[in-house]
């Protein structure tokens, strides 16, 4: 991997992230909190972002050994979830079939729990960001390659955790309707990451498809 494939990645992970459409929920938990309450969200957050993104290209392999499951599988599984991600990023309500009525009714009561889940899993890292990174884990061809997208999993968890330390001025400056732009831009990354996970992955599995 390369410098610029390691600018690649971070930008690509940081558009699935979609930091930027997260910001209204994040708002809407943080809302009455004082003091430093949020910055301990954020950090508690923005670890297991790095955590899981890790672990996915560390052992995201013998997890898929473990249960029997090819990359070209993963690959399409993956590409599904990132094209169910854009689509709803695109309507601009990110968030929404990823986090179920009982987590919402958590968040209202644990505000510091949900900084794992649902804010860090499933609503900034979910099956498609993991995916991204079990398949790019595997076409790397040593520890450096490696080494270099744990590197990218830790620097967009940091730029996520920028972004939402700045998230009230940021919802002040654009607006709810500049925050849905933003995501519905990133929505073409990301949808565009899925048809290429499915492309690869169904011309792997079915030869026959390809030109």
């Amino acid at each position: 991997m390369h410098s610029n494939e390691f600018v690649g990645t971070t930008t690509l992970l940081y558009a699935l992230s979609n930091p930027v459409g997260v910001i209204p929920f994040f708002l809407s938990l943080t809302r009455e909190l004082r003091g430093r309450t949020p910055l301990k969200i954020i950090l508690v957050a923005c670890m297991a972002v790095a955590a899981f993104l890790s672990a996915a290209v560390l052992y995201g392999r013998d997890i898929l050994s473990f249960f029997n499951v090819g990359l070209d599988d993963f690959r399409i599984a993956g590409g599904l979830f990132a094209l169910f991600i854009a689509f709803e990023m695109f309507q601009a309500h990110y968030g929404g079939f990823m986090q179920t009525s009982d987590e919402r009714r958590e968040a209202e009561s644990d505000l510091r729990a949900v900084a794992i889940t649902p804010l860090a899993f499933p609503l900034l890292v979910g099956p498609a960001e993991m995916g991204v990174m079990i398949t790019f884990a595997n076409d790397a061809v040593d520890w450096h390659g490696k080494a270099l997208l744990v590197g990218s999993a830790i620097t967009t968890a940091a730029l996520v955790g920028l972004t939402l330390c700045l998230a009230v001025p940021i919802a002040r400056l654009v607006g709810r309707t500049g925050i849905n732009v933003a995501t519905r831009v990133m929505a073409l990354f990301v949808a565009a990451i899925g048809v290429n996970f499915l492309v690869t992955g169904l011309g792997n599995q079915l030869p026959g498809l390809r030109p």
